[in-house]
């Protein structure tokens, strides 16, 4: 039980060693947001955690291969795992925009021009308060 703690404590310090790399070399306004980064290779973020881990623990050879294949399974994981949620998550949007092209639709039969015209405005008007919420956010690159 120790020994499982201390390598999940290992792993996530080698971890945190990547993310700190990843910061220090991603534009200021794109650290927030890792769906906007440029990812590394697994096979990259598994070299670097392995490395890190080298250091820290003086790996045996044997043993950095292990530690690496450990890494580079859970990094394959983990992109796969990043790339069915971007999926899903542009799936989602698709959806929500049919639905609400759909309900606009269905709306229009009913409203007059006059009120179609007053809720064009109301929409345009709440998309540029969001937008400058979004501009006001910190991380987020404006432009």
């Amino acid at each position: 039980m120790i020994s499982t703690a201390l390598f999940v404590g290992i792993i996530s310090a080698a971890y945190a060693q990547d993310e700190k790399q990843i910061k220090k070399t991603a534009e200021p306004g794109l650290r927030r947001n890792r769906f906007l980064q440029e990812m590394k290779s697994p096979e990259d973020r598994a070299k670097m955690s392995t490395e890190a881990m080298e250091k820290r623990l003086n790996l045996s050879p044997e043993q950095k291969d292990q530690v690496y294949a450990i890494n580079l399974e859970r990094a394959e994981k983990m992109e796969k795992l990043l790339k069915s949620e971007m999926e899903m998550r542009k799936s989602h949007m698709q959806k929500r925009k049919e639905i609400m092209t759909e309900s606009e639709k269905k709306l229009n039969k009913i409203l007059t021009q006059e009120q179609q015209k007053t809720m064009e405005d109301l929409k345009q008007r709440a998309q540029e308060r969001m937008k400058k919420r979004l501009e006001q956010r910190p991380g987020i690159k404006k432009g």
